[in-house]
């Protein structure tokens, strides 16, 4: 009695020797220990159920793998457009960001324009604030000197007054005084004799 596991090394002894070697021994394989091979029905429902799953499942495998097919075609080309629109962005940013250097020298220039041109108003303004602090100071001191020489005017003359009054009073004498009195009297007089004529 031969077995398979005595057969098949035989089969697999070489390449060329395979076909002839399997032609002379099937007969073997098939009929083990006078009958069918224990393999050979399995060996058949195996073809069977292979086959007739195939026919079951071709049309549906068919039409899933197609779909999927489509699906994974069609997130491929999605994933394509956002990968373009992406490079796309991208790009466009790369651009910014090399503008971004003449940008910022430009918002620097224009920034120094408007510090220089608010340094610029501000002393103007600062000159101006000047100027009429200048003129209000200039007034308040003519106002200041003129009140001033008024009251030295005033205390000038009063103080003529009272040392004119002093210096009278130490020079003149009783009789002085007299005649003063009598003088006064006398043009007194002669000013009343005058509205009366007059």
């Amino acid at each position: 009695m031969i077995l398979i596991s005595q057969v098949i090394p035989e089969l697999f002894s070489s390449p060329s020797a395979f076909v002839p070697a399997l032609y002379s021994k099937f007969p073997v394989i098939l009929l083990a220990e006078g009958g069918l091979h224990p393999a050979i029905p399995k060996a058949v429902n195996l073809a069977l159920f292979v086959t007739l799953l195939w026919l079951a499942v071709r049309k549906p495998a068919k039409e899933f793998f197609s779909t999927r097919f489509a699906m994974v075609r069609e997130t491929l080309q999605r994933a394509a457009k956002e990968k373009d629109a992406a490079a796309a962005k991208m790009a466009e940013l790369d651009l910014r960001l090399s503008r971004l250097d003449t940008e910022i020298a430009g918002i620097r220039e224009q920034a120094g324009k408007e510090a220089e041109a608010e340094r610029e108003r501000l002393q103007n303004e600062a000159r101006r604030d000047v100027e009429k602090i200048g003129v209000t100071a200039k007034r308040d001191i003519e106002a200041a000197k003129q009140i001033a020489m008024a009251d030295l005017r005033d205390f000038a003359a009063a103080k003529a007054v009272d040392l004119a009054e002093q210096m009278v009073r130490r020079e003149m004498k009783p009789e002085d005084d007299m005649k003063l009195l009598q003088r006064m009297t006398e043009q007194m007089d002669k000013a009343e004799q005058m509205n009366k004529i007059g």
